[in-house]
């Protein structure tokens, strides 16, 4: 494809100041995808489709293949990506109309852009159908922070001449100030960090590829498929992204935390994250054949739906009360005893009826967000990634939302929340603002409903609602609303206000670090250590022996945790032992515990441990290889004895090493644990034994 070269003028975005537009920086950049991504989609449904089909898809593909098809770039991008791995992310959806409209601009007529030009050549230009998600044009900027700013549209739509036709565009937008941008300078002329690549139709001018083999001979690389038969829609294909970066961003725990937190199961893979990210903004849409503003939406990844049984508790909870609001008694049989109020919102004097809309509510307590044990759910804080700063309370959660389904935030402080009380540690106070949305604005002196009043109040990243007025007036239906929901919980609940709750259990996801009793015959109780190293920590120390985790070196995979240790001790020992236990928000439970009193099935199993450094203090350590899983469960070298610690029934659950002679240690090594329920948080620690005097 030919390359078009964004040249300096007048009143025009350089490549730089486009990727400050939105930058929201306090949400995770994955969540700002799935949010605008969804609701691209959701804005261009089809008037015969039920439902709106979004299908995330990730993977790797091959670097040199893809460079070869961006004139301009190709080497600059070979030279930093051949031969390395490159993944990519796509946003695909079908039942939508597709990137319809003129191909170039020389082509358009009476302003009328339509949804390609507007997405992949212009900025500012937002979607103008009533009840749409955007008003600002300026989300879409979001594609260009995931990777290195390629990004790529492929689109099959019914044209005007009802024939179906395919399209293919990229864009790149990068800072043209860096030091390592790629794309060149044309004529010598300063860089405004913006290009495309698409059909040549003049000199450094484009417009995007029709050719049904080129374009598939593109997707072919990703091994993504064209749409076909009667198929309609888009795909946004994002290469070069960096996974350990996206899934960095902007979350609360974090690997290097002193406390050593686990992260929650969805921080671990960028699949995981996407499906819970899709459940926690577009929970009220998600499945929901009740949505009564359009289609209904439903979400793939790589192929794995998002079914309403897979759906988190705390989300199928959202959605009832979403449906509970617009007075649908839908609700997932497990939430069904929960007892659900909704109020009307009613408005004097600003609206043509009174009602602004419905507030939803409830009381639920832990046991039905199922986060005891077996299944031992998170906390909702940690679902909608925000602290309770209270602790020892809980403070109440609303959220918001209007036509598009999306949720515009979820509140814990602030106007919308200030003055409710908060709940005893095993409760939550959860409750969803649904908005009149056809209700209509009075007073301002023009034909205006409550949606687009709202929707004209959102920022560009649409996680807040703000009063605004005309010359004529203000009608401050934000703050009356927050108000009236604030009031009407407050009521309900304020006779069960607890402010002496005890403070909630800090261990609450803590995946090292979190130190147990020891076993029998292993002393006393071990305590944290306070390595400052930024790299490898001290997570648990016990007569005389450390433990230390190299945060870099941890690898999730498909199945689990691999783990990189090293074991120093400082004074002789016989035996030593690294097992995993199983944390819990109320207390942490042994292997024997999990086994003897729940008679459940262990939800993690240790499946190897490879040592591969061994030594003595004050000697230098030497390289080995000792491997033992469960078809070598022991191993000796030189007097020390490795083997697997097993349950009761026979579980693997830890590593031992035990020396003939009392000695010093200092072993280094990996350890596999495989991880049967995600939801399930494991510990690590290191006990040792002095042996007989």
């Amino acid at each position: 494809m030919k390359i078009e070269i964004a040249e300096p003028a007048r009143m025009t975005q350089s490549g730089s100041s486009l990727l400050r537009l939105i930058q929201n920086n306090d949400m995770p950049i994955l969540d700002l995808l799935v949010r605008e991504s969804i609701q691209n989609s959701l804005d261009a449904y089809r008037e015969d489709a039920k439902y709106v089909n979004v299908e995330f898809l990730t993977g790797e593909f091959e670097a040199k293949s893809l460079n070869s098809h961006l004139q301009g770039i190709q080497e600059e991008l070979n030279n930093r990506y051949e031969g390395r791995e490159s993944r990519y992310i796509a946003i695909r959806d079908s039942n939508t109309k597709g990137l319809t409209g003129k191909l170039h601009f020389d082509d358009v007529e009476n302003n009328d852009y339509g949804n390609l030009l507007k997405l992949i050549y212009e900025i500012s230009k937002p979607q103008e159908a009533l009840g749409a998600g955007g008003s600002w044009g300026l989300g879409k900027t979001v594609y260009f922070r995931i990777g290195i700013g390629l990004v790529i549209y492929y689109s099959r739509i019914l044209n005007e001449n009802d024939e179906y036709e395919s399209r293919l565009a990229v864009s790149m937008i990068e800072d043209e100030n860096s030091v390592d941008s790629i794309i060149p300078s044309i004529n010598g002329k300063i860089k405004r960090g913006i290009a495309w690549w698409g059909e040549s139709i003049g000199e450094n001018k484009t417009r995007p590829i029709t050719n049904e083999t080129e374009i598939e001979e593109i997707l072919d690389i990703f091994n993504i498929r064209p749409y076909g038969n009667e198929e309609t829609g888009t795909t946004i294909l994002i290469p070069y992204i960096n996974t350990k970066e996206l899934l960095n961003s902007n979350r609360l725990i974090h690997e290097d935390d002193d406390k050593q937190e686990q992260l929650p199961f969805w921080h671990l893979n960028i699949e995981e994250f996407i499906k819970v990210s899709v459940q926690r903004w577009y929970a009220p849409r998600l499945n929901n054949q009740h949505y009564n503003y359009g289609r209904w939406l439903r979400v793939l990844v790589n192929g794995e739906g998002i079914g309403l049984d897979s759906m988190e508790p705390v989300y199928k909870l959202i959605q009832g009360l979403y449906n509970k609001a617009i007075q649908k008694e839908s609700i997932d049989k497990d939430l069904q005893s929960v007892d659900i109020n909704v109020k009307a919102i009613n408005l004097r004097n600003v609206l043509l009826e009174q009602q602004a809309g419905w507030v939803a509510y409830t009381k639920i307590n832990k046991n039905l967000l199922k986060m005891t044990p077996p299944t031992n759910k998170l906390s909702p804080y940690i679902y909608i990634n925000q602290e309770n700063l209270d602790g020892d309370t809980n403070r109440p959660i609303v959220l918001f939302t209007r036509k598009p389904g999306m949720i515009v935030s979820y509140e814990t402080s602030g106007p919308w929340v200030d003055s409710i009380p908060s709940s005893g540690k095993d409760e939550f106070i959860i409750a969803v603002f649904v908005l009149n949305s056809n209700n209509m604005v009075v007073g301002m002196g023009e034909s205006l409903n409550l949606e687009e009043y709202i929707r004209k109040s959102e920022m560009a990243d649409h996680t807040s609602w703000s009063d605004w007025g005309n010359s004529q007036l203000n009608p401050r239906i934000i703050n009356r609303v927050q108000g009236h929901v604030r009031a009407t919980i407050t009521k309900s609940y304020k006779e069960d206000d607890n402010t002496n709750g005890n403070k909630l259990n800090s261990g609450l996801g803590k995946l090292f670090g979190d130190l147990l009793l020891p076993p029998e015959n292993f002393g006393k109780k071990p305590s944290a250590g306070n390595d400052t190293s930024s790299k490898s920590k001290v997570v648990a120390k016990h007569k005389g022996a450390s433990l230390k985790l190299d945060n870099d070196s941890i690898k999730f995979t498909s199945s689990g945790v691999q783990i990189r240790f090293k074991v120093e001790c400082s004074s002789k020992i016989s035996q030593l032992n690294l097992e995993a236990f199983i944390a819990m928000e109320s207390g942490r439970l042994s292997v024997e515990q999990w086994e003897d009193e729940l008679g459940q099935e262990m939800p993690f199993e240790v499946i190897s441990a490879l040592v591969d450094k061994i030594g003595y203090k004050g000697q230098e350590t030497r390289s080995c290889d000792l491997r033992i899983d469960n078809c070598s469960a022991e191993m000796s070298t030189e007097g020390i004895d490795l083997k697997l610690l097993y349950s009761k029934n026979g579980i693997p659950y830890g590593l031992s090493v035990t020396t003939k002679e009392k000695a010093s240690l200092i072993i280094e090594g990996t350890m596999g644990i495989k991880v049967k329920q995600k939801n399930i948080r494991t510990v690590l620690n290191i006990f040792t034994n002095e042996g007989e005097k």
